[in-house]
């Protein structure tokens, strides 16, 4: 019997206007939360799974010595698969040609991530011993070839050992770090290492091994060996040390995460308000049951049943909608992912429909457990619907399973709480602050219309409504403007990271017999490049002391002290630097130092650092703090000395520069005129990059826009709920003989003051919520938005003012008197 009178009373509940919202709410918030969840888990595996596919595995040891036997056992009881890489650059012959190249000698399988593209094509059926150059043969990029002039087939020498080119090398995971990497690559065996006779005593070498396996067990190995390593060694993940376009994607993933978390908050405020107003609409209803003989318990019953059924009318197509635009905007990313993409979680594609179901029920309770208390009595007098109320544990528990559904979306207890709290506080100092604000702004009318005792009136009445709207409007409205505003401030970034002249030529190993010869080069062909020295060289004391005797664990393992520096000199910090602290000196042992290794080594002004090249040491005094952005393109290094400290040392120079398309065939003409140096074109780089950002660019407008649809649909029905409660007031106005005008003036009046009040607040609120966001999740600098103070106000007046005036509906006469009579 319940179930059938469920299916009749939600068929009947379908011309209801706050039913209809509550699934429209329901839906949307579904579709947003599977669409951004999806997205943003798959988009975060996929960077993984790149940053695997360039590492060559799920996790690298690197070490400048051999590895030795403990870690070695350490990493087989991990239960991880294994190869060893040594890698090395040194000079190649062919003929009278030579060719400074990085050398990887590995055993099969390798590489444990991604494949090695050849040309001719490997056959698919190929072992992993064929996937190999086999020994005696080797297998070079085109560069090689160009260089020393030779073809596939011909035999170059590597030290001592003669041997054969067999492929030409088209692409490679595994190129190392460093500037090695960028080096002509050749691929050998491991066996004809010993024949080359290169490595030495005092070579530079770098070992590493390359693990693949469980992402927990590659996560666990991590965790054992980050304390056991020792300075000469690194050990790094794909999931944490991820390739050049990690920025964009991170933020975006951020972006994705913040979208997510607004619509389920959006969502969370429609649903409540259309709960609260179907509750109490169903009052009537509920004493008209009751008094038909339905229990208590029957009667809740009813009222799950039927939200059971509008849960699964606006939910489930909802994570379907959402579904189909997951899978829309994976297709318009689908050229810069990896491909086959991470397989969907089906875990994350039931968690959005689950969670609206939570969601619901927790809402639901304090809503319409209120019902279960009405009277029969009020049918007869209206008061009676007045002494319900909800139960106290009820209060306390909802709160707490809001912060519990929180806390499982965002995955961190005290995110959650600080979320909560904020929103709680927030919400309670914007409704007071509306409230001021309209009262206010009222008695600046006070001489200036017609029925300012009448809008007094109004407002003095619902002061304590003006609260409650005041503060969930105010909170729509931040909401919005946060999602709009760090999109266009995340773009801003993103473009910032690839600005038009951005250098797509980087020119290394410049020696300093050829510097002068280069820059001359550069200059003839109106080629813009400022030529830097580089040293490279490790931090060895801190005001005299050892690192590990002053530093805490956590700054001992900063990559700064554990692996050699790039330092250079000048006459002042390089022009693409900002001056954070302190002031350029050249007085002798001044140094300038990067901003984020002052930061979080603790280094001050004054401090003097000692440094070690090769057998050399000396020490250098802080005058100076520089901003570095590294993912300029720009040569960039952690330590600038001042002239006479470093000079003497063998150093070699580097610069980057910017070829436009005409000047294309500059870079084979430099190569040709020095062939020692090694160039290194970044075109296709930074063009796969600015990609990434105009498709996330176009991912975060849509969502952006669906999201701020969600955010007007509650506007307007929170308006709407409010202008039903005022049916009685209007009807009874035009029965004491106001104009329909007059009415609905009143009306637009109040709204024009609380559109304009929210908006200031929201304003105000917006900013500093932007703030923090930019200096937690997203990593952005801060920034002022003026816009913001202009056009949100404006926009909420016309937004309030414009929706009032569509729902509210102008009442004649008649019905005034139909309404008073029917109290409906």
């Amino acid at each position: 019997m319940i179930a059938r009178l469920a299916y009749k009373q939600s068929k009947a509940q379908w011309r209801r206007s706050d039913w209809r919202a509550l699934l429209v709410s329901l839906f949307l918030m579904t579709s947003l939360i599977t669409l951004l969840s999806l997205t943003g888990d798959r988009l975060q595996n996929s960077l993984v799974l790149r940053s695997a596919e360039v590492l060559g595995a799920d996790m690298i040891i690197s070490s400048s010595r051999p590895l030795d036997g403990e870690l070695r056992k350490t990493v087989a009881d991990s239960g991880l698969a294994s190869t060893e890489v040594t890698q090395f650059s040194t000079v190649v012959e062919a003929g009278d040609a030579i060719l400074l190249s990085s050398i990887r000698a590995v055993s099969p399988p390798y590489p444990m991530r991604g494949e090695i593209v050849t040309q001719p094509p490997l056959p698919s059926s190929a072992t992993a011993n064929e996937r190999l150059p086999s020994p005696g043969n080797v297998w070079v990029e085109q560069s090689v070839l160009d260089r020393l002039g030779v073809n596939v087939g011909d035999t170059i020498n590597i030290g001592y050992a003669p041997l054969v080119i067999d492929r030409l090398i088209m692409s490679s995971p595994d190129r190392g770090s460093g500037f090695r990497s960028f080096n002509p690559q050749i691929i050998m065996r491991s066996e004809d290492l010993a024949a080359t006779q290169v490595i030495s005593p005092g070579s530079r070498v770098r070992y590493r091994l390359l693990l693949a396996g469980d992402t927990e067990a590659v996560a666990n190995l991590d965790a054992a060996l980050k304390p056991t390593l020792k300075t000469w060694q690194r050990a790094f993940t794909a999931q944490g040390d991820q390739p050049v376009s990690r920025n964009a994607i991170g933020n975006a993933g951020q972006y994705l995460k913040l979208s997510a978390l607004f619509a389920l908050l959006l969502g969370g405020f429609s649903i409540f308000l259309s709960l609260r107003r179907f509750s109490a609409d169903q009052q009537h209803r509920t004493a008209l049951l009751l008094s038909l003989g339905l229990s208590r318990q029957q009667l809740m019953q009813l009222f799950g049943l039927q939200l059971f059924s509008g849960w699964l009318i606006a939910a489930i197509p909802g994570m379907l909608l959402g579904l189909g635009l997951h899978y829309g905007v994976m297709n318009l990313l689908s050229g810069l992912l990896p491909q086959p993409l991470p397989s969907l979680s089906m875990l994350m594609l039931l968690s959005s429909p689950l969670l609206a179901a939570a969601i619901l029920l927790v809402l639901g309770l304090p809503t319409l457990l209120p019902l279960s208390q009405i009277s029969v009595m009020t049918l007869l007098r209206q008061d009676s619907a007045n002494n319900t109320h909800t139960p106290k544990w009820v209060q306390l528990v909802t709160p707490l399973l809001l912060f519990g559904l929180m806390s499982l979306f965002v995955e961190s207890l005290i995110l959650a709480a600080l979320m909560t709290a904020g929103l709680l506080l927030i919400g309670w100092l914007s409704g007071y602050a509306v409230q001021w604000l309209i009262q206010q702004f009222n008695q600046r009318l006070k001489h200036r219309i017609r029925l300012f005792p009448l809008l007094t009136l109004r407002i003095r009445q619902q002061r304590h409504w003006h609260r409650l709207q005041g503060g969930v409007l105010t909170l729509l409205l931040t909401l919005m403007s946060v999602l709009f505003f760090a999109r266009q401030d995340l773009l801003n970034d993103w473009e910032q990271q690839l600005p038009a002249d951005t250098p797509n030529n980087f020119v290394i190993n410049i020696q300093p017999w050829e510097r002068d010869q280069i820059d001359t080069w550069l200059n003839e062909h109106d080629v813009s490049a400022t030529l830097y020295p580089m040293i490279r060289g490790r931090v060895t004391t801190i005001n005299g002391v050892l690192p590990e005797e002053i530093l805490t664990p956590e700054q001992q393992d900063h990559n700064t002290l554990n692996r050699e520096l790039n330092l250079t000199w000048g006459t002042g910090i390089p022009a693409h630097n900002t001056l954070e602290a302190g002031e350029w000196s050249s007085d002798n042992n001044a140094i300038s130092i990067e901003k984020s290794m002052a930061d979080e080594l603790g280094f001050v002004l004054g401090d003097e650092l000692g440094f070690q090249v090769g057998s050399d040491t000396f020490t250098g005094t802080i005058t100076s703090v520089r901003g570095v952005e590294w993912t300029s393109f720009q040569p960039n290094f952690y330590v600038v000395f001042s002239p006479g400290v470093i000079n003497d040392l063998p150093a070699t120079y580097i610069t980057s520069f910017r070829l436009t398309p005409e000047q294309k065939p500059y870079s084979a003409q430099l190569v040709k005129a020095f062939p020692t140096l090694t160039l290194i074109d970044v075109e296709q780089l930074l063009n796969q990059a600015q990609d990434l950002i105009n498709k996330l660019s176009d991912s975060a407008s849509f969502i952006m826009l669906l999201t701020v649809l969600s955010g007007l649909l509650l506007v307007v029905v929170t308006l709407q709920q409010d202008l039903a409660k005022r049916r009685f007031e209007v009807a009874l106005l035009r029965t004491l003989g106001a104009s329909m005008h007059q009415a609905q003036w009143l009306d637009r009046m109040e709204y024009i003051l609380m559109g304009f009040s929210c908006g200031v607040v929201a304003a105000v609120m917006s900013e500093a919520l932007l703030l923090g966001i930019y200096w937690g999740p997203l990593d952005l600098p801060p920034a002022w938005h003026p816009w913001l103070w202009i056009s949100l106000p404006l926009l909420a007046t016309v937004l309030f003012a414009l929706t009032g005036s569509l729902i509210r509906r102008g009442l004649s006469l008649p019905r005034s008197y139909q309404l008073l009579k029917s109290h409906d």
